[in-house]
């Protein structure tokens, strides 16, 4: 029986009657037909969807309808004949003979083909880890099939064309047979032929070079081929033949694919039912078969929601193209005189329907202007462990806020449980909180970057509840790990319970409703919760889920349990930061110096923030100090428990440093809950650097130093040490506050704090009392004194056990000469560096008076006002750090090298003003203390320096520092300024740095020198009067 031909055919049998096409199109036809039938003879492409002819009529019969009418009677009956051949070789491409496969390992294409795989490309890693899972002999055959599909449109062309493969002529049988069918052609006319063939695989139809807008085959009209047209309906056609009877329901039943892509695919072929144009309406809105019409629509239902993703996903992608199709035949029409019209740009997918799920899909949408403030500046994730951070406080904020309407604690009704499947790869959270309504789900659930919790209606009906999660990504961090992503969830609110199928991010969504009674037990959280079930990805991992968990969630403040596989639940969290520090140190610390009785841990709280810390008692000065820890010691290692050293924000962890810290250096952890809470980055590696961060860092600040103010009046107190010890031991307690061997995130903060701490010893009118540096601020002047007598008198004091004053102490000796001058004087200003360094930021030197027979010098310092008076070395090196780093760095160095030869360390050089007021002082050319060296403003070498001060620019400051550089080296190396020769001179400017060093000041070296020269080099030092024996 003779089949009945498609109108398309019927059009391409008139192109028979010229000499361009002397072949018989049927006999061709009843050929591939058979060929095709061989396609899955072997075994191959028996998962995929049929490519038998019955393929190539669906495709014939959409091309009647995709080819406007208008176009339709355009076309050359050589276009018509060339689309039908088009229609009828492309696939033959995937025949593959026994022998072929057999001889695949000579195949030098195939080769190639298996080196692809060894991409570290995230797809191909998916692809092989799927693949190794099946036996070798499966393996083998699915490897082949793939690159079969993957180059076959290459290799039906140059089987069309007459060539050979590199296959070793393993496929020569079937090149023998296409070229028989196509005998009669031109060379040329089976060029295009193949490659058309070619072109459905191909993304290039915009090459009218290859793809020629006329191309003739003979010298009549009707031999005339516009190859791209053809070639953008060929591809279209193949794109849009997804109809039910391409994978036919008899077929599936036996075949019942094993490989889960197949079983998509072919669920997604034969749950369609139409594919077709859209109707079309005209001006007036009305429908009419002439309108023209740009919209195809799929009809489809599906059982399985599998199959509802892989259609539209499918559809998605068949779109895209299409619609990009569309853009190049509009592109090229001005270069043609027909009517080649390709109207269609988008595909209709309401159609699609699933069974038992909510008739309208669901997609994430992007709230733009959020998602673009939270990415500007942040790296999203580069940890996939964050995946169950996100998702788990994404649960802890629905049972507390469910805690809060029951009006019930959450700390002893919540619930969370995470469930890690290693075998199947599933991980499962599942919680009794809120659930989610539908308008939930739609508002925010599936539009990313919007929080329920940022909502303004949320706000109003919980001004006191302040969420973990603010972002709305929780969901959108499962896609980093998982194809696959259930959520069941039971809102009270909501009259039935909903389960939520996603599959990727850009593709559509289902929602099926399950009734709370019937379905009670498949719901899983009845009467409220949700539960998240994710499947990963065969390349995806999660770490150690349970360590991972135990990092993150340190203060969930409910039950919080991780169960992996079989194994028992553990229990996740602390009820409080100082839980978690006395469980570490019960477990895991052990301490550097002493044993763990010695050891404390404090908690506190000041607005919304909780700090503990651990302390530990000094066995010889009684104080309890902040304990110090060496993170490589204590970093969570197999067997160790985690170290519990973080700042958390409403109980989830967010930096794993000390608080207010850049490094874990001090065993301490905070929690921050409420609206005062600081804002995390996307990622929620860091905590953003808001007015909220920095209230948190001043409360913590606040904190600490706290503890060292009460260390001290315990001290003193109840240890009954005098006044003088308990302060001598703050600076020691407070080193972490006041050093720099822990870097601190916010200084002037931590400054600020450690500034109340009274631990400035003040005396005046007989009276000895601690006092904070705010208080000193608070003064307009005070008095330091330098002595051999003072220094005794101090070390006398710091020993006493009562609290004296020196003024007291030397008049019951019965001497007259008061120790200290009238007015307040700082007494340990001297023996703490932090203490000293503070006051010399903020006040300066305005009076001088020496005793010499006293061996002592009284010094009054006055609040700076405005820019520093002094000019000194220390000064102008911070200046040159902003200037010329380079040269900073060397002066810098050269004075860390080493000691000078009189045994003292490099000395700073502090030039005095005209105003400052000197006594007792006639024959000095200045004093010295501790290894500064202060220099009159009379001496020759201060007017000289004083002189260079006016030059502000880069070059005047270069100047200054290699001045004050070399005269800290002359005063460093000798006494007798005025015998400087030039060969000591040059000694001296090579131990200053050689002439790099001092080039800033070496064309004014001569009057710099004479000026030294100039001036008196006797000093009064206290302490000079101090001998030693040898």
């Amino acid at each position: 029986m003779i089949e009945i031909l498609t109108p398309l055919e019927e059009r391409a049998l008139a192109a028979c009657d010229y000499g361009a096409f002397p072949i018989n199109l049927r006999g061709i036809r009843d050929n591939v037909q058979k060929l095709l039938g061989e396609i899955q003879r072997y075994g191959f492409f028996n998962e995929y969807t049929t490519h038998s002819f019955d393929h190539v009529r669906e495709m014939l019969d959409i091309a009647e309808w995709l080819i406007p009418s208008r176009t339709m009677d355009d076309l050359t009956a050589a276009e018509y004949i060339m689309l039908v051949l088009a229609c009828y070789f492309h696939d033959l491409g995937l025949l593959i003979s026994r022998e072929e496969f057999d001889n695949r390992q000579d195949n030098a294409e195939y080769q190639k083909f298996i080196a692809t795989l060894d991409d570290k490309d995230l797809e191909t890693r998916e692809y092989k880890s799927k693949l190794f899972a099946l036996e070798t002999s499966e393996r083998d055959k699915i490897l082949y099939q793939e690159f079969v599909r993957f180059s076959h449109g290459a290799r039906v062309r140059a089987w069309i064309e007459g060539f050979k493969l590199d296959d070793n002529e393993s496929s020569a049988t079937i090149r023998e047979e296409i070229q028989h069918l196509l005998t009669h052609l031109d060379p040329i006319i089976k060029r295009d032929l193949a490659i058309l063939c070619e072109s459905h695989t191909k993304d290039d139809i915009d090459n009218i070079e290859k793809y020629k807008l006329s191309q003739p085959y003979g010298n009549n009209a009707e031999e005339w081929v516009n190859l791209q047209y053809l070639a953008a309906i060929l591809r279209t056609v193949d794109l849009l033949q997804i109809s039910r009877s391409r994978a036919p329901s008899i077929l599936y039943r036996v075949i019942n694919p094993t490989d889960p892509i197949s079983q998509i695919e072919w669920q997604k072929q034969n749950a369609v039912r139409s594919v077709r144009a859209s109707t079309g309406f005209d001006r007036e809105g009305h429908a009419s078969e002439d309108a023209e019409r740009d919209t195809i629509e799929v009809h489809a239902r599906f059982n399985e929601s599998d199959g509802f993703f892989g259609l539209t996903s499918y559809l998605t992608y068949a779109e895209r193209e299409i619609s990009k199709t569309s853009a190049i035949i509009l592109k090229s029409s001005t270069r043609v005189s027909k009517d080649y019209l390709f109207p269609w740009k988008y595909i209709n997918q309401k159609f699609v329907e699933a069974e038992g799920f909510l008739t309208k899909s669901f997609g994430f949408q992007l709230d733009q202007q959020k998602i673009l403030d939270l990415l500007t500046g942040h790296t999203l994730y580069n940890d996939t462990s964050v995946v169950l951070r996100e998702l788990t406080q994404n649960s802890l904020d629905a049972v507390r806020l469910q805690a809060s309407i029951a009006k019930v604690p959450a700390e002893n009704n919540g619930m969370v449980h995470i469930h890690w499947d290693s075998q199947q790869k599933i991980l499962t959270i599942r919680d009794n909180g809120t659930g989610m309504t539908q308008q939930t789900i739609e508002d925010h659930l599936l539009k990313v970057g919007s929080s329920r919790y940022q909502d303004e209606k949320f706000k109003e009906d919980y001004p006191d509840f302040s969420s973990i999660s603010r972002f709305g990504i929780g969901v959108l961090s499962a896609f980093m790990v998982a194809d696959s992503v259930e959520i069941t969830t039971c809102s009270p609110e909501d009259e039935p319970a909903r389960r939520i199928s996603l599959r990727s991010v850009h593709g559509k969504y289902l929602i099926k409703l399950l009734d709370k009674v019937a379905d009670r037990d498949d719901i899983g959280v009845w009467p409220h919760g949700t539960l998240v079930r994710l499947a990963l990805r065969s390349t995806a991992s999660l770490g150690d889920v349970l360590r991972v968990a135990q990092r993150w969630l340190l203060f969930p403040g409910c039950n919080v349990t991780v169960k992996i596989d079989d194994q028992p639940p553990v229990k996740i969290g602390y009820e409080s930061p100082k839980a978690a520090l006395e469980a570490y140190i019960d477990s895991s610390f052990t301490p550097r110096r002493g044993i763990k009785a010695d050891l404390e841990v404090r908690e506190v709280s000041l607005g919304g923030v909780t700090l503990a810390y651990a302390v530990q008692k000094d066995d010889h000065f009684k104080d309890w100090g902040f304990v110090q820890i060496d993170e490589s010691r204590h970093n969570g290692r197999d067997g160790e428990a985690f170290l519990p050293v973080a700042t958390c924000v409403e109980g989830v962890g967010v930096e794993f440093s000390s608080p207010g810290f850049r490094s874990a250096s001090l065993l301490a952890v905070a929690n921050v809950v409420g609206k005062g809470a600081p804002r995390t980055n996307v990622a929620r590696s860091a905590i953003e650097d808001t007015d909220e961060f920095k209230s948190m860092n001043a409360t913590i600040y606040s904190l600490y130093a706290e503890h060292v103010s009460s260390e001290i009046s315990r001290l003193e107190k109840i240890q009954s040490n005098s006044l003088t010890r308990a302060v001598s031991q703050a600076p020691f307690i407070a080193w972490p506050l006041t050093g720099e061997r822990i870097p601190v995130r916010h200084p002037a903060l931590m400054q600020e704090a450690a500034s109340k701490i009274p631990m400035v010893l003040i005396e005046g009118s007989g009276q000895r009392k601690n006092v904070s540096i705010n208080d000193i601020r608070n003064r307009n002047e005070f008095w330091t004194v330098e002595s051999p007598l003072t220094r005794s008198v101090e070390y006398f004091i710091n020993e006493a056990p009562a609290n004296i004053s020196a003024d007291t102490l030397l008049k019951s000796l019965g001497n007259t000469f008061s120790p200290y001058p009238s007015g307040e004087t700082v007494s340990n200003y001297m023996s703490s560096t932090y203490i000293s360094s503070l006051l010399k930021d903020e006040f300066e030197l305005s009076e001088a008076i020496a005793y010499e027979n006293h061996r002592r010098i009284d010094l009054r310092w006055e609040r700076r006002e405005g820019a520093p008076k002094w000019l000194n070395s220390a000064d102008l090196l911070k200046e040159l750090a902003m200037r010329d780093r380079r040269l900073w760095e060397m002066v810098v160095n050269r004075r860390n090298e080493g000691r000078n030869p009189r045994g003292t360390g490099w000395g700073s050089v502090k030039i005095a003003p005209q105003d400052f007021v000197v006594s007792g002082l006639d024959g000095y050319g200045g004093f010295v203390i501790g290894a500064s060296r202060f220099f009159m403003a009379e001496q020759p070498v201060s007017i000289f320096l004083t002189s260079l001060r006016g030059n502000v620019s880069d070059e005047g400051i270069r100047t200054l520092n290699s001045a004050f550089r070399f005269l800290e080296t002359v005063c460093s190396y000798t006494d007798e300024w005025e015998a400087l020769s030039p060969e000591f001179v040059n000694r001296l400017i090579e131990i200053s740095g050689g002439d790099e060093m001092i080039a800033g000041i070496s064309f004014k070296m001569h009057d710099f020198l004479s000026s030294i020269r100039g001036s008196n080099s006797k000093f009064f030092d206290p302490f000079a009067w101090q001998r030693r024996e040898g």
